[in-house]
């Protein structure tokens, strides 16, 4: 790792890191618009995502971790469940985006980082601290006010499904990551998730028209391949503390996307709410100073 430098300005590899880092959330900030933009359910979207995402992503963990690690299946079972909770979580987060808006749905999202900590200190018995407890009950409030200007309504819930099952999935992943290379993890999520949403295409009224297509595969190609290697090449360079803290960008970015192309403007509760959460993931990685 080459993150030892983090706070010296001369290091281009971390300049690096921090441009790639920065890009991937820019990224995945706009994912909201080409859901939206699609026209397609928020499972069929999911299904056409993964797909065009999966050979690009099956290249990429094969060439980081070799062919053999790769099919290192051993335990499987974390594996399958987080590529339920990845298909599972996508699946709600762009059904909420589509139903409410972006500024709100983005906001309750981001409870999801901060619920997988708090699972991880329970079931897998990892130390809490001060700052955890605390960015967990400002998370909380954040997302409540950022949802306090929408009436209480089918969205909302499915936004807090969103949270819950992104939970989840941090929650499978860390384990999933204990058996096998990081990378490896990613791309199975992706294929288990393609057998998952599949059955989206049978239950939902669409069709597929050209720019449906076309941003399906830019989702995949650009929103998933791509920010996903530019999110694990830049954690090469920078510490992974710091990746946690910009990945809160995506709910700025998010916010100022949606109002620029959606004409979504910001209501005050939304910006106090993800402020909040911004604020609580900032939290979520300070470490308590050991007691002499």
């Amino acid at each position: 790792m080459k993150n030892n430098n983090f706070f010296k300005p001369e290091s281009a590899d971390n300049k690096k890191g921090l441009i790639e880092m920065i890009g991937a959330t820019f990224i995945w900030g706009s994912t909201p618009l080409m859901s939206i933009w699609s026209g397609l359910p928020s499972g069929v979207f999911v299904f056409f995502r993964v797909v065009f995402a999966f050979p690009f992503i099956f290249y990429f963990a094969i060439k980081r971790a070799g062919i053999k690690e790769f099919f290192k299946l051993k335990p499987f079972w974390p594996l399958f469940v987080s590529g339920i909770a990845l298909g599972v979580n996508w699946v709600f987060f762009f059904w909420a985006v589509n139903t409410i808006d972006v500024a709100s749905a983005v906001s309750i999202y981001y409870l999801g980082p901060i619920i997988s900590m708090l699972l991880a200190i329970w079931f897998l018995k990892e130390k809490g601290n001060f700052y955890i407890y605390i960015s967990g009950v400002l998370a909380v409030i954040g997302a409540v006010v950022a949802a306090g200007g929408v009436h209480f309504q089918e969205g909302i819930i499915v936004a807090f499904l969103a949270a819950v099952s992104y939970g989840a999935l941090g929650f499978f992943s860390k384990i999933a990551t204990m058996h096998h290379r990081a990378v490896a993890v990613t791309a199975w999520q992706i294929l288990i998730s393609i057998f998952i949403t599949a059955p989206f295409l049978f239950l939902n009224d669409w069709h597929l028209s050209l720019q449906g297509i076309i941003v399906a595969f830019i989702t995949g190609v650009i929103h998933t391949a791509l920010a996903l290697f530019l999110w694990y090449d830049a954690l090469n360079y920078i510490k992974v503390s710091i990746a946690s803290i910009l990945q809160y960008l995506d709910i700025v970015f998010a916010m100022i996307l949606a109002f620029l192309f959606l004409g979504q403007v910001p209501q005050i509760h939304q910006i106090l709410g993800a402020g909040l959460i911004i604020i609580a993931g900032i939290l979520s990685t300070f470490k308590e100073k050991a007691k002499k």
